[in-house]
């Protein structure tokens, strides 16, 4: 084993940012049928959203280079919808200043299991425990005082147990 993965402190989740003013509501991947959508290259949500149902929603798929220049997308108006992970939506929302209410994050359900997620933490290579120790006590005083919370807020970012 060349490397220790430890400290979760979030758990990343696939989102569906979508503008309002397009598609009212998504409550399944059908209702974004003629939709101009984007997700990113390489990404697992790509994968997903364009092999659902048999590639019911390929053509209208626009390949972006990162998640959130697939979610710029949507602010830009070039597509409707986004499918990238929370944080990528996120950041992106945090730019607008104020917020537009028509931009919204759903879970979008492909297939028959909902996507819950993976968990975030730290890596580092095994053999050196002392350093992964300190660093998950640093973590464990980060969240117990609330400064992790706080910088992710100050990004607009939400932080979601692991």
């Amino acid at each position: 084993r060349q490397a220790l993965i430890f400290a979760p402190y979030m758990r990343q989740v696939p989102v569906l940012l979508f503008d309002a003013r397009k598609v009212a509501e998504v409550r399944a991947p059908e209702d974004l049928k003629g939709l101009a959508l984007a997700a990113e290259r390489g990404a697992g949500q790509a994968s997903l959203l364009m092999g659902y149902g048999g590639g019911l929603l390929r053509n209208q798929v626009s390949i972006q280079p990162s998640g959130p220049a697939a979610a710029q997308q949507v602010v830009d108006g070039k597509a409707a919808a986004a499918y990238v992970t929370r944080a990528q939506a996120e950041s992106v929302l945090a730019t607008l200043s104020p917020r537009p209410e028509h931009f919204k994050l759903t879970e979008l359900v492909l297939g028959n299991i909902p996507d819950r997620g993976w968990p975030v933490g730290m890596a580092i290579k095994a053999g050196h425990k002392d350093l992964g120790q300190a660093i998950e006590t640093a973590m464990q005083q980060l969240r117990s005082s609330g400064e992790l919370l706080a910088l992710f807020q100050k990004q607009g970012l939400t932080l979601t147990a692991p």
